[in-house]
C-alpha cells in the first residue's frame, strides 16, 4: 500500500531509544506536535509495530512523561487509599504502552522501544489522521 501524500510529507525526527531519551532528555523540542512509540526502527507503516501515536503542546513534556524511572512508575494511584488507575492518563490505551515500556524495562536490557517525533503547530488533527493511517496497536480509534 502506497503512503498518501500527506503521511510522505511529514518531517519525523530519527527514531530515539526510550534509554536514549532517558540519558539525554534535551532531544526532546518543546514544541508542540504528534509523536509515535514503535517496537522498530524503521519507517512508520500500518501494521508493523507502531505501539501508540499521541499529541502534545510541548513534546519535551509529554513524551518525558513516559521516561520516570519503571522501577517508581506507577500505573496504578492509591489517591483515597484504594488503588486505581491514574486518572492522569486519559484512556486504556495510555495505560497499556505504559505497563508495556514498564515492563521491557525492567532489566538491564534495552525495551526495543523507539520513540520519533513531527513538529505541528495544530497536532489533534493530525493525530486523528495518523491513527487511521497507522492503525496503532494501543489507541483507542476516535477516542481522545
Amino acid at each position: 500500500m502506497t503512503a498518501p501524500v500527506w503521511f510522505a510529507s511529514l518531517a519525523w525526527s530519527a527514531p530515539v531509544t526510550l534509554e536514549a531519551l532517558r540519558a539525554q532528555r534535551s532531544l526532546l523540542p518543546h514544541a508542540s506536535g504528534v509523536y509515535a512509540f514503535s517496537n522498530y526502527a524503521g519507517p512508520l507503516e500500518n501494521n508493523t509495530g507502531v505501539l501508540y501515536i499521541g499529541k502534545a503542546k510541548s513534546l519535551s513534556q509529554r513524551v518525558q512523561s513516559y521516561l520516570v524511572d519503571p522501577a517508581t512508575m506507577m500505573v496504578m494511584s492509591a489517591r483515597s487509599g484504594v488503588p486505581r488507575i491514574n486518572t492522569s492518563l486519559r484512556h486504556a490505551g495510555k495505560v497499556q504502552l505504559l505497563v508495556e515500556i514498564q515492563q521491557k524495562c525492567r532489566g538491564a536490557a534495552p525495551s526495543g522501544i523507539w520513540v520519533r517525533w513531527s513538529l505541528d503547530p495544530a497536532p489533534a488533527a493530525l493525530e486523528k489522521r495518523l491513527i487511521d493511517h497507522l492503525q496503532p496497536a494501543y489507541n483507542t480509534q476516535g477516542v481522545d
